[in-house]
C-alpha cells in the first residue's frame, strides 16, 4: 500500500543523502541544524530512528553482532555454516570484535537521543505533538539501555544533555558503571513516561507505520520485568524480589491484553508473510525497503546455496544460519510450528533432504521469513519482527505460574498459543498434556520449552535460558564444556576499556 511506505522511505532519504544521521551532527546545536518548525522536528526524530539499522547488518538486523544473533547464537536453537566458533563455543573475549558491534553502536546512539530530547524542549510547536515526539526519543533510547544491559550489564550512558550537547565533555567523560538499581529505574521511568505520550497502534497512521507506540513501550517494561525476576532469583539470590517483578510483569501483560490492541493470527507462518505485514499480532516492527542497508536480509542469510525458489523470485543464498537437529527434533511432528524450519528444500531438479542429502554442516534452514517478490540482491521488503503478542500471552502465563502455580488461567493463555500449533485442539492429547500439569516447576519446565518452539530463531532463546538459569547447563549438555557462569554476558569492548580507565569489565573478562 502506497501510504506504508512513507515513514521508511524517509528512512531511505535520511540512509543516502548528504544530510543523513551518519553525517549531520544531532549532538551539536547550530545554525544550520536548529530546528523551528514541526516538519523540522519530525526530520529529526525520523532520523534517530536510523540508529535501528546502522549500516543494515548488525544492531536490529540479522548479521553477525545484530541483537538477534547475539540471542540466539550460543544457544541450543542456533547453528551456522560460517565460522562462528567464539560465540557458538563460549569462546569470546573482550576483543571478539563482532560481539562488540552492538555496544559500539548503541551506546553512542543513547547520547544523539539525548542530545536530541534538550535540543527539542525549546522549541514552540503544538504541545501534544511536541510530547509525542519527544515520547518516541524517550522510547528509543530506554529500548536501546535495555537491550545493552540485556547483553552486557550495566553500562556507562550519558543522559546528561549538558554533556551530550558538549562533544569535549562527552569526550573526556570517564563514568564508573552505574548501578543495577540506578540503571532498571532509569529505564522503567523512561518507558513510563515514554507510555503516557505515545500512540496506540491502532492511532498511528498507516504512512507512520513503524514508529514507536504504547505498546512497543509496555513490552520493554515486560522484557525489563522478566528480566529483574529471573536474575533476582538465579543470580542474586533474592527469592522476595523475584517475585516482587513478576508481579509486575502480571500487571503489564494485563494491561497490554486489557487493551485489545493486539490477537494472535490464526495461521503460525502468516505472522511473518510478505502479503499479511503489518498485522496485528506484530507489536514492534521494524519496516524495510528492497535496497542496501534498508531491508531484510534474513534469507540471504539461511537459504543455502543450491536452493531455487519456485516462485521465479532471484534470491541471494549465502547457506548459513542453521537450526541443530537435535532442537528440530524436539518439536511434535504435529506441530505446524516446525513448518517454519526446512528439512527439505527444491534444487530446480528435485527435493533435498538436509538430513540425508545434503553435505554441508547438519541442521535445518529458519525461514520464518518468507520468500518476497519485492527483494533486491540479498535485500526484501519483509518488515522485521522484534517483538509480537504471543510473547505477552506465554509471559502472563509464566508470571501466573510463578505467583499461583499453574492456574486455570495460566494453562488457558498456553492452550491460546497451542491450538494454533496442533489440528483438532480441543479435546486432544496435546491439550490434555498442559491441563494434567499440576506442578509449579513442571509448569516452569514446560513453558521454557514452548517459547522454544514458539519463538525459534527470534531472539528469545538467551534471555529465556538465563531467565530460568539454565544457560550455562544448557550448554554442557550440548558439549560446549567451556561455557562458564560468566558468559550470561558479553563482554565489553576492549576498546571501550582503554578508552576509560574508570571502567571494569564483567567478571572474568
Amino acid at each position: 500500500m502506497k501510504t506504508r511506505n512513507i515513514f521508511f522511505s524517509s528512512l531511505l532519504l535520511i540512509a543516502t543523502c548528504s544530510c543523513s544521521l551518519e553525517n549531520e551532527t544531532f549532538d551539536q546545536l547550530s545554525a544550520d541544524n536548529v530546528m523551528t518548525t514541526e516538519s523540522d522536528v519530525k526530520a529529526a526524530v525520523t532520523g534517530i530512528y536510523h540508529e535501528l539499522r546502522g549500516g543494515g547488518w548488525d544492531r536490529y538486523n540479522c548479521a553477525w553482532g545484530s541483537l538477534l544473533t547475539m540471542q540466539v547464537g550460543c544457544t541450543d536453537e542456533c547453528d551456522c555454516n560460517w565460522v562462528w566458533d567464539k560465540q557458538l563455543d563460549f569462546l569470546w573475549t573482550a576483543e571478539t570484535t563482532d560481539l562488540s558491534a552492538f555496544y559500539l553502536g548503541m551506546v553512542p546512539a543513547v547520547t544523539k537521543a539525548t542530545a536530541l530530547l534538550e535540543r527539542m524542549r525549546p522549541i514552540s510547536i503544538s504541545a501534544p505533538v511536541k510530547r509525542r515526539y519527544m515520547a518516541e526519543v524517550r522510547c528509543l533510547r530506554a529500548m536501546w539501555a535495555y537491550d545493552l544491559y540485556d547483553l552486557y550489564g550495566t553500562v556507562p550512558l550519558i543522559t546528561d544533555p549538558d554533556i551530550a550537547l558538549d562533544p569535549e565533555r562527552a569526550q573526556d567523560y570517564m563514568p564508573e558503571r552505574p548501578s543495577v538499581e540506578w540503571y532498571v529505574n532509569f529505564i522503567d521511568t523512561e518507558l513510563k513516561t515514554a507510555e503516557e505520550n505515545l500512540q496506540t497502534a491502532s492511532e498511528l497512521s498507516a504512512s507512520d507505520y513503524g514508529r514507536m507506540t504504547k505498546g512497543i513501550a509496555q513490552m520493554y517494561m515486560l522484557k525489563l520485568y522478566m528480566h529483574e525476576a529471573g536474575q533476582e532469583r538465579h543470580y542474586r539470590n533474592n527469592e522476595g524480589k523475584a517475585m516482587m517483578w513478576w508481579s509486575r510483569v502480571d500487571s503489564i501483560t494485563n494491561v497490554i491484553i486489557n487493551d485489545g490492541e493486539y490477537m494472535l493470527q490464526k495461521d503460525y507462518m502468516s505472522i511473518w508473510s510478505p502479503s499479511n505485514q503489518q498485522n496485528k499480532e506484530v507489536i514492534f516492527p521494524i519496516p524495510n525497503f528492497p535496497q542496501g542497508g534498508l531491508g531484510n536480509c534474513f534469507l540471504a542469510h539461511a537459504l543455502p546455496a543450491d536452493y531455487v525458489s519456485r516462485n521465479g523470485i532471484s534470491l541471494t543464498k549465502w547457506g548459513g544460519f542453521l537450526v541443530p537437529w537435535d532442537f528440530y527434533d524436539t518439536y511434535d511432528p504435529n506441530d505446524k510450528r516446525r513448518n517454519a524450519l526446512l528439512a527439505t528444500y527444491w534444487n530446480g531438479k528435485k527435493m533435498v533432504d538436509r538430513r540425508t542429502e545434503y553435505t554441508g554442516k547438519p541442521g535445518a534452514i529458519p525461514m520464518k521469513y518468507q520468500e518476497n517478490p519485492n527483494t533486491t540482491g540479498q535485500w526484501d521488503a519483509s518488515e522485521y519482527v522484534i517483538n509480537r503478542y504471543a510473547e505477552v500471552i506465554l509471559a502472563r502465563a509464566e508470571a501466573l505460574n510463578e505467583l499461583h502455580g499453574p492456574t486455570q488461567e495460566a494453562k488457558d493463555l498456553v492452550h491460546q498459543i497451542r491450538s494454533r500449533a496442533f489440528d483438532n485442539y480441543e479435546g486432544s492429547k496435546y491439550e490434555k498434556e498442559i491441563n494434567d500439569i499440576t506442578d509449579r516447576d513442571a509448569f516452569r519446565s514446560h513453558l521454557l520449552k514452548e517459547r522454544g518452539w514458539e519463538f525459534c530463531w527470534e531472539g528469545m532463546r538467551r534471555p529465556d535460558l538465563i531467565r530460568h538459569g539454565e544457560l550455562i547447563s544448557n550448554a554442557h549438555a550440548r558439549g560446549k564444556l567451556m561455557a562458564e557462569p560468566k558468559h550470561i554476558l558479553y563482554a565489553i569492548p576492549q576498546s571501550v576499556i582503554y578508552e576509560n580507565p574508570n571502567l571494569k569489565n564483567n567478571e572474568g573478562f
